[in-house]
């Protein structure tokens, strides 16, 4: 592995760490959007409000699941 001369911590260690972050920045945002989108179906009444939900949730469901894996893995 490489290493950073001066303060000896691995590149790779510093990628993964960006990496983990960004996906928790990643998970944040699909909260947000499953909120955004309750509040929206709560707002307007167009009759398409299930599938809405279901892909809000499944984006959800699919950033803990991508962000579990790469915990694991890294």
């Amino acid at each position: 592995m490489e290493t950073i001369p001066l303060i000896g911590i691995s590149i790779w260690l510093i990628i993964k760490i960006f990496v983990v972050i960004a996906l928790v920045i990643y998970l944040v945002f699909a909260v947000v959007v499953v909120r955004q989108v309750q509040l929206m179906t709560e707002t307007l009444k167009v009759g398409f409000e299930a599938p809405i939900k279901l892909f809000a949730y499944a984006h959800l469901v699919f950033a803990i699941v991508v962000l579990l894996a790469a915990l694991l893995i890294l």
